[in-house]
């Protein structure tokens, strides 16, 4: 929207927020994801579309959103966990209708492990932020991914089960910020501290 103002065209942005979209579509999918792990359920047609569709369109659209507000940190952030939640489902997907071999646990090792480096990266821009909630999440994601990686590269079933654990309280962590934010922007005030 524009508004003329004397001789200058002032332009206000009217969007919302979009972080709490991107912290749902982690959470959601990532406390889904972790009790697989944990053992209430087997990874099956449920995590692939909760992957596809809230971990990952709801990330991507969240970083875009974020990305055209200016906010490059959130923009880049939601946006990339967005596509590993893609890739993630094309990993179960792919094997499955024979588009590709599955990959090897090296394989998967390494690719949790990359992820656990870019979420440690991350991690340390979150500390220039200030933002306690955030950085909590990037804290127990990046432990996520680094505890996937040793599982995959060592076949650990015991060691899977802790990693559910610390999804779980990585994704109610993102859930806490998601609604944190939706609450304090609708109060006008903190009524979640974050």
């Amino acid at each position: 929207m524009s508004e003329n103002v004397g001789t200058a065209t002032v332009i206000v942005d009217k969007t919302a927020n979009a972080a709490p979209l991107g912290f749902t579509g982690l959470g959601l999918a990532a406390v889904l994801l972790s009790l697989s792990y944990i053992g209430v359920y087997p990874v099956e047609s449920m995590i692939v579309s909760m992957a596809i569709f809230l971990g990952g369109f709801a990330q991507v659209f969240a970083g875009i959103m974020c990305w055209k507000k200016g906010d490059v940190f959130a923009g880049t952030a939601f946006s990339a966990f967005g596509l590993f939640w893609f890739s993630l489902a094309g990993l179960l997907i792919m094997p499955a209708i024979g588009w590709a071999e599955a990959s090897s646990g090296t394989a998967m090792a390494a690719y949790l492990f990359i992820w656990g480096v870019y979420t440690f990266v991350m991690l340390i821009v979150t500390m220039k932020i200030g933002i306690r909630a955030l950085q909590f999440v990037f804290v127990t994601l990046f432990l996520l991914f680094i505890l996937l990686a040793v599982v995959n590269a060592t076949g650990s079933t015991g060691l899977l089960v802790i990693a559910g654990y610390v999804g779980l309280v990585m994704g109610l962590g993102a859930l806490y910020t998601a609604l944190g934010m939706v609450m304090n922007e609708i109060h006008g005030k903190t009524v979640i501290p974050l």
